[in-house]
């Protein structure tokens, strides 16, 4: 394989368990790991800074998470632990990123602050990609089939 690409896939995207507010989206998963198998790809599933800082909990928004006493620190180490953990296995490959829409972690376009969705990106996304060279596409949850169309449309313009 002379063109491989990696996949960094926001952790919820295959584990919706630890999605705040336990919210489940039925076979978005199943849909998107059908959809993989069709790829000469391989697959990193990101940790999920805001369930492993915080486990099982409510949505919050984007500023909540900024003034949360030691979050940002924790996901400077974090992102730091990804990138030493993946620097050996990404060499010349091609780097995506999936994000998810709307989160206050891992979105790459907008964000909530209070009640207004705004532009911007997410705590997580802005320390990664401080560290790694890297695309990035948003999964919406709310959206599948049409977040599967724009990841289809990088592979295939990447491949």
């Amino acid at each position: 394989m002379n063109k491989e690409r990696i996949v960094f896939v926001s952790h919820c995207l295959l584990n919706q368990s630890v999605r705040a507010g336990e919210s489940f989206t039925p076979l978005a998963t199943q849909k998107l790991l059908k959809f993989f198998s069709n790829y000469p790809i391989y697959i990193y599933q990101l940790p999920c800074p805001e369930f492993l800082f915080a486990g099982k909990r409510e949505k919050k928004t984007q500023d909540i998470w900024e003034n949360l006493a030691g979050f940002q620190g924790f996901l400077s180490s974090l992102a730091a632990d990804v990138q030493e953990a993946t620097e050996r296995i990404l060499e010349d490959k091609k780097l995506l990123i999936i994000a998810i829409a709307r989160s206050p972690c891992c979105s790459a376009h907008k964000i909530y602050r209070g009640k207004n969705l705004t532009k911007g990106k997410g705590l997580w996304v802005l320390e990664l990609e401080k560290r790694l060279k890297c695309n990035i596409i948003e999964f919406d949850f709310k959206r599948v089939n049409e977040s599967l169309e724009r990841i289809k449309e990088f592979l295939d313009k990447t491949g």
